[in-house]
């Protein structure tokens, strides 16, 4: 019985010492993997480690401008935006409707989305990007009002 127990044990040694050779050889020793590790921890810029999450542009501010409508032509548009965080709210008015309220969002990249509110249900739905730092551009379509309408928009701070 100890002699089996002997031979059991050396080749459970043996077969562990040959595993661990191998995978030495096949990693070129320990200094493969620290390598990889060490040159991934060297290859993270400052810029990437002090990286800050994406915030969204302040577009808070009194704008003025115009609207092409696609029923009623060319006209003028005015809003006051109010900013807390990504929710905005206000108030609206132009040549076609208002003047209402404003609910809407705007994302890191810029994109605003808001809903113009109007007594009476009727209100706009806009889809815009905020540009430059000062513009706000987008489209826009009526919603609520009897007959469908829509057209574009281009106000500035």
């Amino acid at each position: 019985m100890r002699k089996s127990a002997f031979v059991f044990a050396a080749a459970l040694i043996s077969s562990f010492a040959m595993g661990r050779a191998q995978s030495l050889i096949a990693h070129q020793g320990f200094v493969g993997p620290v390598a990889c590790a060490q040159q991934w921890d060297d290859s993270m810029s400052d810029d990437a480690a002090n990286a800050q999450p994406d915030t969204v542009p302040n577009v808070a501010g009194s704008y003025s401008g115009t609207l092409e409508d696609h029923r009623f032509g060319m006209g003028d548009i005015t809003a006051d935006i109010v900013q807390n965080g990504s929710k905005l709210s206000g108030n609206w008015s132009s040549d076609f409707g208002g003047p209402g309220t404003i609910k809407g969002s705007v994302k890191a990249s810029g994109a605003v989305k808001a809903r113009l509110k109007i007594k009476g249900g009727c209100g706009v739905s806009i889809k815009g990007v905020f540009q430059g730092g000062d513009e706000i551009v987008g489209t826009y379509k009526v919603t609520g009002c009897g007959k469908s309408d829509g057209g574009t928009f281009d106000m500035f701070d």
